[in-house]
């Protein structure tokens, strides 16, 4: 958690630690945590920003993610029938990126052949067992494949171009850390009061006279309550 502190709130701590007399390192304490609460505001604005940024985020990324898997599904039926998967792939997103799924679909309803070479070979009509396999894929496989991911593959080329893959993780890294340094500030400030608290207790009649009024006014509010007003109340 620490070496999400910032450095600034670090190095002042270790100035309070090191100051040479009571009213210095008070002083020092003071300056200290009035730092540390303006960094903490800051670090919960950040924060709260970066996680609605992510937020924003969410919802196209599951989107991407989910029909990435469907894409990646396709890839894998394609390789049964071709010996350039990828070039395959590649020409139907072409089509899909430019014309309705329906349309792209019955194109690839006309055979492997509107894809690439097939495996296997056919000469005059005479296929092999490896290109009766492959077309046979084709149309067991790969349509039905195609099937489910077409309808909503223009939006996810759509994504993929944009590179929202890219930005969630991003905008995830940047939320994640926000985040801690937000926590690590407010793990640490509880345990500076405390320290500022004992500086305060430690001044002596003569050194608090050295004070100014607005620093009276921070010693002021660290002292315990008198157990006698407590019993009152």
């Amino acid at each position: 958690m620490s070496e999400h502190l910032p450095v600034t709130l670090s190095n002042l701590h270790e100035d309070a630690k090191k100051a040479g007399d009571r009213i210095t390192t008070f002083r020092s304490y003071v300056k200290l945590l009035n730092h540390a609460y303006k960094a903490l505001e800051k670090a919960r604005d950040e924060a709260r920003l970066a996680d609605r940024h992510l937020n924003g985020l969410k919802v196209d990324y599951a989107f991407f993610m989910r029909h990435k898997g469907r894409v990646e599904a396709t890839f894998r039926a394609l390789r049964d029938t071709y010996r350039n998967p990828a070039k395959a792939l590649r020409m139907i997103d072409e089509l899909a990126a430019n014309y309705p799924a329906q349309y792209v679909y019955e194109v690839c309803q006309l055979g492997s052949y509107r894809f690439g070479g097939a495996l296997g070979w056919s000469f005059v009509g005479v296929r092999s067992t490896t290109r009766i396999e492959a077309d046979q894929n084709y149309v067991d496989i790969v349509i039905p494949t195609l099937a489910q991911m077409l309808p909503d593959h223009a939006g996810y080329l759509s994504l993929r171009a944009k590179d929202v893959e890219g930005d969630y993780e991003a905008a995830l890294s940047d939320a994640t850390h926000k985040r801690a340094v937000q926590a690590a500030i407010e793990t640490k400030v509880p345990g500076w009061s405390e320290e500022l608290t004992s500086c305060s207790l430690a001044l002596t009649t003569s050194e608090i006279d050295q004070l100014t009024s607005n620093e009276r006014e921070v010693r002021r509010r660290l002292m315990p309550i008198p157990k006698s007003v407590t019993e009152q109340t």
